[in-house]
This record gives structure tokens, C-alpha cells and sequence, in this order.
């Protein structure tokens, strides 16, 4: 079966795989972040060649969703084990009426949500553009990565919609076991947020266990490793490592108030309901 590791891109993903690595390993050093547990994220251009027995460059976009289901499936029929698996789809049905990520082939759902303020320059590094095309990307309800126009990459096309669109789609209509976590409260209690996440997971739980992964996954030395070997998962058109500050706030200082507001605007309810504005719509 698959857990899957969701969230919309740039909300705390990479930190989950590395901390699930180090609680798997149980090594006596930090896991390296160039050989992660899980394999490919989902959307692998790879993992479709490999298992759809047809390479996905010839097939349109429309067609390779339809296919995808029947493809987690082979691996799951292969692997005696849970797979952890990360993904910055949003969920949906496809054209064959089912799920994306099929309920038949999965063990559960790790879904980050990441205050959109603060993801602003952060995916504006991301993706290599700057913080207006970013505000506008996070409020696009057809808003899709890899696309397969201009040349082929090694990921499907990920359709993710707003940001919002996004959560909803997870959250409130996929249907599947989910445990959601916020990436501001993985920063200030990660001993009890990875502990939930343990625990969700079905996992041995082992306080010891817990602490140690916690250490060897901290901001500080995954960037160090960056820095020391790179990462392969940076895209080759970011404008700076792939590891930027991880700084919860720093979008006062980044952000002009047009582009707040406009963030504000497009998701209100859903910044509301999941603690990131107050009742007077101001940003916490």
C-alpha cells in the first residue's frame, strides 16, 4: 500500500521524507537528503515508462492521469511494503471517473499545509520567477507544473490548481484517511508533530527514536548538505538553493501589501479556517 506524502510544492514535503528516512534508518548520522526513502515523487516520468509498458511522451496529458491509477497499482503489487510516497498533485477524479490516487491502493495521507504568505518567495525561487508571477501562480485555479510544452522534463504534468483548490481537494474531497499537519507547527513542537505523524502512520513509536530523527532532520543541516553535495530534486531554473531560509514570517519583509492582499483576497476562508488569519481577516 502507499502513504501518500502530499502537499502543494515548497509547504514542507522534503522535511517529512527526510524525517520519515532518519525514523526508518534509525542510522547513527543523518540520512543522506540525495538518497531518500519512497523512491520518485508520484508524478515520475520514470515510474510510468517503466510500469505503463508505453512512454508517456506519447501519450497526451488527459490520457496519462487516466493511466496513472492502474500504474500505483503494479507497484504496490511489487512491494511487500508500505510505500511513502511524495506528491504535489491535487487531488482528483479522472476522465475514467476514479481516483487519481486510488482508495484500493492506499494506506493513508500525509497532507503539509504551509501558510500561502510565506510560500510566496519561496516558490518564487522554486520555480525561478519573481514574486508577482508567484502570488498569481498560488491564486491560478488552472494552475499546472511540468508541463510537457517546450520540452520534456522528468515529471508528469501535476495540475495543482490555487492553493486553496488544492487543500480542498485533499482535505474535504478525496476521501481517503488523512492526517493533516501544519508546517508552522512542525517548526514549533516537531517532537509532537512527527510523534502524530508516527502514530498515524502505524509506526513503532520510540521516543528516543523520535528525538534523534527530529536532530538529524533539522533546517540547518539539510541545507548544509545542500551546500556540501547539492540536491538533486533543485530545478535547474531555481534562483538559489533548494533549502532558501525556512522562516515562518519572513513575508513581512518580502512582500509588498498589494501582494499580501491579493493572497488574502483569493483565500480568505481557507487562511481563516486553518489559522492563518484572524477573525478581522488580518494576516497572524
Amino acid at each position: 500500500m502507499i502513504t501518500w506524502l502530499s502537499s502543494y510544492p515548497k509547504s514542507g514535503n522534503t522535511w517529512l521524507r527526510t524525517f520519515l528516512t532518519n525514523y526508518f534508518r534509525d542510522a547513527n548520522e543523518p540520512a543522506d537528503i540525495n538518497k531518500l526513502d519512497g523512491g520518485p515523487i508520484a508524478s515520475s516520468r520514470f515510474w510510468f515508462d517503466e510500469w505503463a509498458g508505453i512512454e508517456a511522451s506519447l501519450l497526451p496529458d488527459d490520457l496519462i492521469e487516466c493511466l496513472r491509477p492502474d500504474v500505483y497499482r503494479c507497484l504496490v503489487r511489487e512491494s511487500p511494503d508500505t510505500i511513502y510516497m511524495k506528491n504535489h498533485d491535487a487531488w482528483k477524479i479522472t476522465e475514467n471517473g476514479e481516483g487519481l490516487f486510488p482508495l484500493d491502493v492506499t494506506a493513508g495521507v500525509i497532507y503539509v499545509i504551509r501558510n500561502p504568505l510565506d510560500m510566496v518567495m519561496s516558490c518564487a525561487n522554486h520555480y525561478g520567477v519573481d514574486a508577482e508571477k508567484s502570488v498569481e501562480n498560488l491564486c491560478n485555479p488552472d494552475f499546472a507544473i511540468a508541463r510537457t510544452a517546450g520540452g520534456i522534463t522528468d515529471q508528469l504534468r501535476q495540475f495543482l490548481g490555487s492553493w486553496s483548490d488544492h487543500i480542498r481537494s485533499w482535505v474535504d474531497e478525496s476521501g481517503l484517511p488523512l492526517h493533516l499537519v501544519r508546517y508552522e507547527d512542525m517548526k514549533m513542537d516537531p517532537e509532537r508533530e512527527f510523534g502524530e505523524i508516527i502514530r498515524f502512520c502505524g509506526l513503532p513509536y520510540s521516543p528516543a527514536r523520535l528525538q534523534k530523527a527530529v536532530a538529524f532532520s533539522g533546517f540547518d543541516l539539510l541545507k548544509k548538505q545542500e551546500q556540501e553535495k547539492g540536491f538533486r530534486e533543485r530545478p535547474g531554473r531555481s534562483k538559489g538553493g533548494f533549502f532558501r531560509n525556512g522562516r515562518q514570517g519572513g513575508w513581512r519583509d518580502e512582500l509588498t501589501a498589494q501582494q499580501v492582499q491579493r493572497i488574502i483576497d483569493v483565500h480568505h476562508e481557507t487562511m481563516l479556517r486553518f489559522g492563518y488569519l484572524d477573525e478581522n481577516l488580518q494576516p497572524l
